[in-house]
């Protein structure tokens, strides 16, 4: 990918840490059969992951929950498909609907079913996944 800087802040590795961990979360909350959370902490994940790279590469991360203005920020797909990268970008509203009922009027599980909260969770695996591989690929380059 040639992303890599002379140097990794380690700032970068506290973000993919956390990403990590967010990814956790949402597998364990999917698990308990909170959908609601299951789909926050896939955004969460995704996003923080992407900040992660970001920072490796860029020396920055702007303050966002969009998917996709993180995308356009590192200018890469992070070798993910271009499906892969639309599925991406859909986690952000998933941020906003597990945290605000008047969105959708109700409780979030009952917006979401188990097959969205599913593949919200595996899409921001995929994305932490990806960004997991180009810190590693730039920590390669120190």
């Amino acid at each position: 990918m040639g992303i890599g800087l002379p140097e990794v802040r380690e700032e970068a590795f506290w973000w993919i840490r956390t990403a990590k961990r967010d990814l956790e979360r949402a597998y364990r909350s999917m698990g308990e059969g909170d959908r609601g959370a299951a789909v926050f902490w896939a955004q969460q994940a995704a996003e923080k992951a992407l900040k992660a790279v970001l920072i490796a590469v860029k020396g920055y991360a702007p303050h966002t929950r969009s998917i996709h203005r993180l995308f356009e920020e590192l200018g890469s797909t992070l070798g993910l498909s271009d499906e892969e990268v639309e599925s991406a970008r859909e986690l952000t509203q998933y941020y906003y609907i597990a945290r605000y009922p008047d969105i959708t009027e109700g409780l979030p599980d009952e917006a979401i079913s188990n097959a969205t909260a599913r593949r919200a969770v595996e899409t921001a695996s995929r994305v932490v996944r990806a960004a997991e591989e180009a810190l590693e690929e730039a920590s390669q380059g120190d």
